[in-house]
């Protein structure tokens, strides 16, 4: 048993101050004020006076961090990246996986898919999101234009079997010629559709919406900006509801003022807060790779030789830092975004992303400089500062 004892609970809709979580197994047990229940004698007590006590954050676009990536061919680099995001409170995270040619890419599914079957219950990666291949080479950001696929049900089909119930989240473009085919099938086995690296009109995402489309893949970035009299995915992303929207909050990729309109029209159930990091996340300045491509790392900024962004630098705990100092978004709503958000995408909200009693022990405790002093994971402690 464990107590968690004299924290601000953000459960993420309210604030329980100097509160009390006491864990059980993986599960929490009991949550409350210092004078509602006693702390067992059993109970291994870790008294953060003065610190917030979140739920796990959910980050569904990671490419690597801590010097590895997920395109790395071993178990080991998946392992580390998945070590440095719990440093960083991240208790479930998505996989990210570019654009390759068919036969790397599936290679890709499968062992990443093997990885998390093999790990279930004991690894925060909890699936994979494919950022590709059915993207609009206009579009293409960081990964090579070569490397995409046109859409066809056969290849989505060597991908589903690669990777089958692990593939939770498939960016696509709604535009491209055949594509509704693949966007049926894959709503069809519990895909979660991402609107992302795309040119489509507003008329092209309705369309999409209706094929199962949800989603939004970061926000503003690699899609055509909003024009009054050409809407594109940026306008219909914020009018509808159907559509979560994801945001990369490191004040690089969106600007905090664009951040704030993007939070006054989709509030706080409407945004997910994702890092889109690579494994130059933690690591000083320097080259690295990326994407099969040379990136460049300075001041917390990575591009392409040309001053293309190549993903980020950015960790959970500093996307909601930024949210709460830049955007101005309450304490509150920035936690909701990093965890709950992301659980409800993957449909592990009954278990997830939320503080109550019989809910996961995924926690986080932050200073209030949002550093992250300890990350609990069904209920073990995977990081103590």
């Amino acid at each position: 048993m464990i107590a968690i004892k004299n924290v601000d609970v953000i459960t993420p809709f309210r604030i329980v101050e100097r509160g009390v979580v006491l864990v059980e197994g993986k599960k929490i047990s009991a949550v409350g004020g210092p004078r509602e229940f006693a702390i067992p004698a059993e109970a291994k007590v870790y008294d953060m006076t003065g610190m917030m006590l979140t739920p796990g954050f959910i980050d569904l676009l990671v490419h690597g961090g801590g010097g590895a990536g997920f395109a790395d061919k071993s178990d080991e680099a998946v392992q580390k990246i998945s070590t440095f995001f719990f440093a960083h409170g991240t208790t479930g995270l998505l996989a990210a996986l570019y654009s390759k040619a068919e036969r790397d890419m599936v290679a890709d599914v499968t062992r990443l898919a093997g990885f998390a079957e093999r790990h279930a219950g004991d690894t925060n990666v909890l699936g994979v999101h494919l950022e590709g291949p059915f993207i609009n080479p206009e579009l293409h950001g960081a990964m090579k234009a070569e490397y995409l696929w046109k859409p066809n049900v056969e290849g989505w089909k060597r991908l589903l079997g690669a990777g089958g119930k692990y593939i939770r989240l498939m960016t696509i473009a709604p535009e491209l010629p055949g594509i509704e085919v693949v966007m049926r099938e894959a709503a069809r086995h519990g895909v979660v559709l991402s609107i992302g690296h795309s040119s489509a009109t507003y008329e092209e995402v309705l369309f999409g919406i209706d094929y199962g489309v949800a989603h939004v893949t970061h926000m503003f970035n690699a899609m055509k900006p909003f024009h009054h009299r050409e809407p594109g995915v940026a306008l219909a992303a914020l009018l509808h509801n159907e559509l979560k929207v994801e945001l990369i909050a490191d004040g690089i990729h969106v600007h905090p003022g664009v951040m704030e309109l993007i939070y006054n029209i989709k509030g706080s159930g409407g945004i997910i807060l994702v890092t889109d990091a690579i494994r130059a996340s933690g690591m000083p300045d320097g080259e690295y790779s990326f994407m099969d491509q040379t990136i460049f790392v300075k001041a917390k900024r990575a591009y392409l030789s040309d001053g293309t962004l190549a993903g980020s630098m950015l960790t959970m705990n500093a996307a909601i830092r930024t949210m709460v100092e830049q955007v101005h978004v309450p304490l509150t709503d920035a936690v909701r975004m990093a965890s709950l958000n992301g659980a409800k995408v993957l449909g592990l909200e009954h278990l997830k992303g939320i503080i109550a009693v019989g809910k996961d022990a995924d926690l986080v405790v932050m200073d209030r400089g949002f550093n992250v002093q300890l990350t609990l994971f069904q209920g073990s402690v995977k990081y103590q500062r």
